[in-house]
């Protein structure tokens, strides 16, 4: 078969070569489409919007509206505000906590972490910081944390404050701008010319303060300010709100719910219309001799008995159907969407069997430690430390390098099982002690002391719990190794072999 046209015949005539490139061409291209039919051009296809756009032209342009958008629904949606408040919960906790082995320097920053001297604003300590920054990041799609150097006279642990700004103050109109040295700027983000980011350009309010005075957005150098944000795409600059895939089926089961609403209330409506032959009939129940005399009442109870000539017809109401059914539908999509279940969503927990509330928490989860350990941590939780560290060296009060986060864990849904398979790890070597506890949110070194300092207590006491294995088996059997003697604070004597 021919599958030259016109254009193909009078290239060839000129360059059989060029000519033997269109054709080739064209043929892989329809190859294409017939293996892939969602690459290919249909009634299935037809309306469907394909963009070759870089992740900056898909995304940045339009982060302002979304951030709107998603801000409205959730301050007027009890789903979406749900849906923020359990991914916020569920990421951060009590706190996502950092440890170090230097002493001095994790004193300095229990100090300063575990208080108020770390918000500029005064109102957070680090875990609220955490839950503020984790809060925006998914709600606006991203967030902005500025480094506030401090005097040493102000009397902070660390002289250094977190100022957590929306993103907002981004100047997105400064874009397409070439900088010296190779460099651009991209939606209010300064690149040097191997690519590192190296400046934002912030306004000095925010400019939708309505006492925002009419001024230029600033310069301000990136090693000061922290830029988080979950890039979905290599290259991506901005980050869209992660209400961005479920705003629409949001927005069309609000309006869903209203008519819904407005059905329900007419159908809780009774109402009768009644016709008079030759309008000298009698009234029907009670007159409205107030505002509408041709309008009666009917009371609870009420026998009637109708005069002849006049008929009475009962207005049937509307039913209401399918509302379970598609609200089930539309809110599942939604919580999927958002990454959150759909019990956490609605609050809804009927009819839901063990092991598929298992398998929806552990879905769930997955998106929770991919928050933590992909964008909180790394974007935020280790820069804020290196500052914070730095910042102490200049000060002379203790500084360290390596630090290790523990975020809290999940819930137990099954604590008994759960927790007897924690235990065979540990003691099958399968898993270190250390490593169980931190899996649970707590830090090794302050749980082996209180164990210590408990074991030191019960000893001075003579007591023996079948909690201690240092005395007693699983069974609660003393077993032959040391047993505290009784009573006053004589050290652990020597035991015989329990019989």
């Amino acid at each position: 078969m021919d599958k030259t046209n016109w254009i193909d015949r009078a290239v060839g005539a000129v360059s059989p070569q060029w000519q033997l490139r269109r054709v080739r061409a064209r043929l892989a291209t329809e190859l294409v489409r017939r293996h892939y039919e969602g690459a290919g051009a249909g009634r299935r296809t037809q309306g469907w919007r394909k963009t070759s756009a870089d992740a900056n032209a898909a995304v940045a342009p339009y982060v302002g509206t979304l951030r709107e958008v998603a801000r409205d629904m959730v301050r007027n949606n009890p789903h979406a505000e749900s849906a923020l408040s359990t991914i916020v919960d569920h990421v951060v906790g009590w706190g996502i906590v950092g440890k170090v082995k230097a002493k001095p320097a994790q004193r300095v920053w229990n100090q300063w972490a575990n208080s108020t001297d770390c918000d500029a604003d005064g109102r957070n300590d680090m875990a609220g910081l955490q839950k503020l920054v984790m809060r925006t990041a998914f709600e606006a799609g991203e967030v902005l944390v500025r480094r506030r150097m401090r005097r040493p006279e102000d009397g902070f642990a660390i002289p250094m404050q977190l100022q957590v700004i929306e993103p907002d103050f981004l100047d997105t109109t400064r874009h397409g701008v070439k900088t010296a040295g190779g460099g651009r700027i991209v939606y209010g983000v300064e690149f040097d010319g191997i690519g590192r980011v190296v400046a934002y350009w912030l306004f000095p309010e925010h400019p939708g303060n309505s006492a925002f005075p009419s001024v230029a957005s600033q310069r301000i150098p990136a090693e000061g300010v922290r830029h988080i944000f979950k890039p979905l795409r290599p290259g991506q600059v901005r980050g869209a709100s992660s209400f961005a895939p479920v705003l629409l089926r949001m927005k069309d089961f609000d309006d869903y719910e209203d008519a819904t609403l407005m059905k329900q209330k007419i159908a809780a409506c009774l109402a009768v219309i009644t016709s008079d032959v030759d309008g000298t009939g009698a009234s029907i129940g009670v007159a409205d001799d107030s505002t509408s005399p041709g309008i009666d009442f009917l009371e609870p109870g009420m026998i009637m008995n109708v005069p002849p000539g006049r008929s009475v017809d009962v207005v049937q109401p509307p039913a209401v159907r399918d509302y379970a059914d598609y609200s089930s539908v539309s809110l599942r999509a939604i919580a999927a969407g958002l990454g959150v279940t759909y019990e956490d969503l609605t609050g809804d927990y009927e009819n839901l069997p063990f092991s598929a509330a298992r398998m929806s928490r552990l879905r769930h989860w997955a998106r929770v430690d991919d928050w933590r350990w992909r964008v909180l941590v790394p974007q935020f939780c280790t820069p804020v430390w290196r500052w914070a560290m730095e910042a102490a060296a200049i000060m002379g009060t203790g500084a360290a390098s390596d630090v290790r986060w523990t975020a809290p864990p999940m819930p137990m849904i099954e604590p008994d099982k759960e927790g007897l398979a924690i235990q065979r790890n540990v003691r099958t070597g399968i898993q270190s002690l250390s490593d169980a506890l931190r899996e649970r949110g707590y830090d090794p070194e302050e749980v082996f002391d209180e164990m210590s300092d408990d074991q030191k207590a019960f000893d001075r006491r003579g007591l023996i719990l079948d909690s201690d294995p240092r005395y007693t088996t699983q069974a609660g059997q003393l077993q032959g190794k040391a047993a505290p003697a009784t009573g006053g604070n004589t050290p652990p004597a020597a035991v015989t072999e329990a019989e």
